[in-house]
Parts: structure tokens; sequence; C-alpha cells
């Protein structure tokens, strides 16, 4: 089969995997008292150990000072690579890092920054948003996709921007790691998400009107393609299984996106599925769906059996959760006030601090910006202290 039959068969499978979820309250986790919250502690990597359960903390503790280094390194060679990124742009791309490298746990390799997990990461600001920028024209967006495609698919192409010359240069050491004849495969996800963005388009477009079944395919594709290829750039050949787990991984991470960009969104005219589902009531079911659907995934494969990988499950599932929570907080006249109150008990931190901290972020991206545009030497953990 090819990889583009593949692809579509895991598309389809986690299209109706979502469609099977039911909507009543999900099991988010265990409830937290006032005085249990009181003991947490507040640096960030202390509270996610110890809210581990005991036989998983030292694993947890070990991988997230390795998700760190690794992050660390990305900031510093993302700086070296084009000074001009945008602090915000870095961190956004950080994030697909810690995604390769939270698959190089389930894959059973070393957590690093590969080169190409690096280049890799790096096409976000380049590509994506790109996508998003008002001041290109469709023209010109339509001529960079044009040429990134024939460029991803191995042929020479002029670049005829410096904007352009960045993106193929990162191509260029995706190549340096897996040359194409050897791993056929990194190319075509790349490609797969590649295809996946633009077909995002559609729902971008406020005048366009995509029915529910095919924004749930155009999330479900884009979110598994893109991770289905940081499984690809971590390893460069992933198994069958792997590739199932690294798909189904992505598309719960899109929906957990979707959902937290859902006021966003709205305002914006941008349909997905929790745009659609907020125009039409509460978004209490679609919160409960996506919980039971991102414990089904997990739960689904056996690459997560082991200890150390099974800590990643773990925390990825007390992550996401968290997340949707932290959503539910910041988006909580979207839902119903007796929905916002039950969920409230299984957040480690009441809705009303978590609105309070983001309030404050903008002045820690100041900071940020700050350290950046000075161009010193920062380990990530002091910049966000």
């Amino acid at each position: 089969m090819t990889f583009g039959g593949k692809a579509s068969l895991l598309a389809s499978r986690f299209s109706a995997l979502w469609r099977s979820q039911s909507d009543t309250f999900a099991p988010f986790g265990k409830t937290f008292s006032l005085q249990q919250m009181q003991r947490l502690k507040t640096s960030v990597r202390d509270l996610v150990v110890k809210s581990m359960d005991p036989g998983d903390r030292e694993q947890t503790g070990e991988m997230l000072k390795q998700f760190s280094d690794s992050g660390d390194e990305f900031v510093h060679e993302a700086r070296k690579f084009d000074p001009d990124l945008k602090p915000e742009e870095i961190f956004q791309t950080l994030r697909n890092v810690w995604i390769i490298n939270s698959m190089q746990v389930a894959l059973g390799l070393p957590v690093r920054l590969n080169r190409s997990g690096l280049a890799y990461s790096l096409l976000y600001p380049y590509t994506d948003n790109c996508l998003d920028a008002p001041a290109a024209s469709e023209r010109e967006k339509k001529g960079f996709n044009r040429d990134l495609a024939r460029r991803l698919a191995g042929f020479t192409v002029p670049a005829p921007s410096q904007h352009t010359a960045k993106v193929f240069h990162l191509v260029e050491m995706i190549e340096s790691e897996y040359p194409r004849r050897s791993f056929p495969g990194v190319y075509e996800s790349l490609l797969a998400i590649h295809r996946a963005q633009e077909n995002t388009l559609q729902q971008r477009d406020s005048g366009q009107c995509c029915a529910p079944s095919a924004i749930l395919r155009i999330s479900v594709e884009k979110g598994g393609s893109s991770v289905l290829a940081d499984a690809y750039v971590a390893k460069g050949w992933p198994t069958p299984q792997e590739a199932d787990f690294a798909f189904g991984y992505g598309v719960f991470l899109q929906f957990i996106d979707d959902l937290q960009d859902v006021g966003e969104d709205v305002r914006s005219g941008s349909r997905t599925l929790f745009t659609i589902a907020a125009g039409e009531g509460a978004l209490d079911g679609m919160a409960n769906r996506l919980v039971r659907f991102t414990k089904k995934v997990l739960a689904s494969s056996d690459l997560l059996s082991l200890p150390r990988a099974a800590a990643l499950s773990e925390l990825v599932r007390r992550s996401c959760c968290s997340l949707i929570l932290e959503s539910i907080a910041l988006n909580s006249g979207m839902y119903s006030s007796a929905y916002v109150e039950a969920v409230e008990q299984h957040s480690a931190v009441r809705f009303d601090c978590i609105r309070r901290l983001h309030r404050e972020v903008g002045a820690k991206q100041t900071r940020l910006r700050r350290v950046f545009k000075g161009r010193r030497p920062a380990h990530l953990a002091a910049a966000c202290a």
C-alpha cells in the first residue's frame, strides 16, 4: 500500500474513533482539595513530578530534564540559524521539539535534538505562519506552496526570495541526515503535512462553508500527519504500529489546539469542530468527548507499556487534561455554569487563579523579548522563572 493510502486509512480510522466517543461527563482524573493544592510546589517541574503516581516520578523527572535540555539546545540553534526569528515564533516551534522528544521516548530512542528534528520544527514559522500572513497575496501563497511541494518531492527549485531560501535550507538539513533514496517515507510524510496545511485554508475562509464531516477530516489529517512526520524525522522509518500511534497522538493534540483557540476562531470566522459546536450551544459535550478520545488513543497502543513510555503516557494524559481544563477556565462562558463548577474540582489550580496567571503572561512575554533582543545566552528555566 502506498504512503497516501496508509495515511488515508489512518485518517478514516481516527475520524471514526472521534465520532464513537460519548459526550457524557468524562473521567478527567482525581479531584483536588484545597489542602492538597496548597502542598503542591511552585516549581513547574516539581509540580508535575509530584502529581504523578510514586512509581512514575523518577522516570518522569528524568524525562522532563531531558526535554528541558533538548529545548535549551533548540533555542540556541534556532537563534543561530536565524537571529531575526521572533521569540514567540521560537517558542511556538519549541512545542514541536518536545513532541519529537516524546516520540523518541515512545519509540525507545535517546531523547535528543537531532538535525532533522531541528529543521522540521523550524519549518513551522516559515510555512504555517506564511499561510496565515494577511500581507501575503493569494498568488504569493500559492506560489510558495507550489515551490515547497516540488522541493519536498526532491526537485531542484530556484528560491525566489530569502524567505524561500531559508525554507529550502531546512529541507537540505533533513536530507543530510536522511538521504532520500534510503528514507523515502520521511519526505512522503513531509508532503502529507504540507498538503494538510493547504487544506486548512478551507477552514479559514469564512465565505466557504464546509460540512462538519469535511472539517473533521481536515482536522484529523492535519493533526495526524504533523506528528506522523515527527515520528519519521525522529526515527527515519517507523513501524506501522509506531506510525499508527503517532497519527493518533497528533489528532488529539490538534483537537486540543482547536479547543484552546475556540474563542479566537469564533471571532475570526474560522470553522473548526469546536466553533461549529459553539454556535449550537454549550461545549460541555465536546470537551467530554475530547477527554475520552485522548485517553482511548493513549490506551490503545502497546508502545506505551514499557516503564519509560508508561510514564510518558501518564504525563501526556495529565498534561492534556490540564490543557482542556485551562481552556474551559479561560472560555467559561462557552460552557454551562454547572459543568464549569463540576470540572473545576478536577483541576489542581482553581480557575480564577488560571485566569489571573493568564493575564500575567503578557508581562512574562515582554521579559522574554528583552532576553532575546539582547541576544544574551539564557537557560529556558531562567528566562521563564
